[in-house]
């Protein structure tokens, strides 16, 4: 089965102003927030940059490749969850449950794991595919997720994936965007002759065979 993904792209670069609050963000709540508006100001609007037709066997290897964690079946799982929440499996004339309700706070969820494994897979794969990009290293439980390199430059991934709403997705963008803006900053010292990217490569699975991807790119 093939999957359709939709790839969007904005690019985050920082002023001098925006270095120096970087720095600070690192250690002061009160400069996080600020430092927070003016990424948003900084940002350029999405576009979609292409259309990938992507395999389920290509899917997988690239969570093998890039998923910090041994997911087994990641794809079916979330077939299965967009079946499940379609209402395949209730019963004709009986209501769903209602812990089942969208109104009720107490939903049933899908596999986190599984969603956050195919959100990296496909973080490496764009990665291969748009900056021709080769793994480094794969850091476990730590940040970012892939280190990658292509010629003089190093980029430091960081992927997020959900099947909320596209909207929900964006929020997760301003969440975590400040984070890794500080992180790049950071390392941008410790390797001063080498450019120093951040990717930030957010997924929304939309179903079974439609996900889209935003990509924030973080040049200082």
């Amino acid at each position: 089965m093939d999957i359709t993904l939709s790839v969007y792209r904005s690019q985050v670069k920082l002023c001098r102003v925006g270095k120096s609050l970087a720095q600070t963000a690192a250690s002061r709540k009160l400069m996080k927030d600020l430092f927070k508006t003016y990424l948003e100001q900084r940002a350029s609007p999405y576009s979609l940059i292409q259309k990938v037709g992507l395999s389920s066997n290509m899917l997988k290897m690239m969570v093998r490749k890039y998923s910090e964690q041994l997911v087994y079946q990641p794809i079916e799982e979330i077939q299965f969850w967009f079946t499940y929440s379609n209402g395949v499996f209730l019963e004709p004339g009986y209501p769903p449950l209602y812990y089942n309700r969208k109104s009720s706070q107490q939903r049933i969820a899908p596999n986190t794991t599984a969603v956050g494994a195919i959100g990296e897979g496909i973080a490496g794969f764009l990665a291969q595919r748009l900056y021709q990009a080769r793994k480094l290293a794969r850091p476990t439980y730590d940040y970012p997720d892939i280190v990658m390199a292509a010629g003089s430059s190093i980029y430091l991934i960081e992927a997020k994936a959900t099947t909320n709403s596209v909207d929900q997705m964006q929020q997760v963008i301003k969440n975590e965007l400040g984070r890794l803006c500080v992180y790049v900053s950071g390392c941008t010292h410790l390797a001063p002759q080498t450019e120093v990217v951040g990717i930030l490569m957010a997924t929304a699975l939309i179903n079974s065979n439609t996900y889209s991807t935003y990509i924030t790119e973080i040049q200082l």
